[in-house]
């Protein structure tokens, strides 16, 4: 005598579909945040090189005798490592005088190109003669 099965156990085929497609959509969101995320780190390690570079032309201006400073602007390139990526910033430098007793301003911008954008970081100083 053959008897109908009430409850099969396990999964249907369409059941297993469904799962297997909502775990594939919340992997591609999962893979999706992770690279706005190092792509977000590698922005700020970019930001951090730009603010020592600024940093180092700062203080070796300020460290340069008053009477060698002359008015105009500078413009240099520095390739540095971040990380495994190698990248070029732009350093332009513009000393001015200013109607204050011997002054001069001193601003130094780093500007670099990262994802299609320019970005930059900018610094500015004044300094005045016998300080």
């Amino acid at each position: 005598m053959i008897t109908a099965r009430k409850k099969d156990k396990g999964f249907t085929l369409v059941e297993v579909m469904v799962a297997l497609l909502v775990l594939f959509i919340s992997m591609m969101a999962s893979l999706h945040a992770l690279g706005l995320a190092v792509a977000h780190n590698i922005d700020n390690a970019m930001m951090e090189e730009a603010v020592r570079i600024e940093e180092e032309t700062m203080n070796e201006l300020r460290s340069t005798a008053f009477s060698s400073l002359n008015d105009g602007t500078t413009k240099a390139n520095v390739t540095k490592m971040v990380g495994r990526i190698s990248q070029n910033f732009a350093v332009m430098t513009t000393t001015q005088s200013l109607s204050l007793n011997g002054s001069r301003a001193i601003q130094v911008v780093v500007s670099w190109n990262r994802g299609g954008m320019t970005h930059h970081h900018s610094a500015t100083s004044v300094i005045s003669q016998g300080i």
